[in-house]
């Protein structure tokens, strides 16, 4: 193959190295880029979960009705 190119084997095996090196630092580069991905992905769960505990817990307090405690409905299944 060389020889149809007219260059040496060894600047043949030089190119060929220097593209695996060039894939493996592409390769390195997406793997960091996915993992800083899932990282923000995993934070924005979790502030997700969060804010959606919080709405829970305002729907648990407005399903006593108006005007009562917040802690109305722990206060009433301890009554019990």
């Amino acid at each position: 193959m060389a020889k149809e190119l007219g260059i040496t084997g060894t600047q043949l095996k030089t190119w060929r190295l220097e593209i695996e090196a060039f894939g493996s630092m592409e390769a390195k580069r997406r793997q960091k880029a996915d993992a800083a991905e899932l990282e923000r992905l995993r934070k924005e769960s979790k502030r997700l979960a969060e804010q959606n505990e919080i709405l829970q817990k305002g729907e648990q307090a407005n399903a006593t009705g108006p005007g009562a405690p917040a802690n109305a409905v722990f206060a009433s299944r301890a009554v019990k």
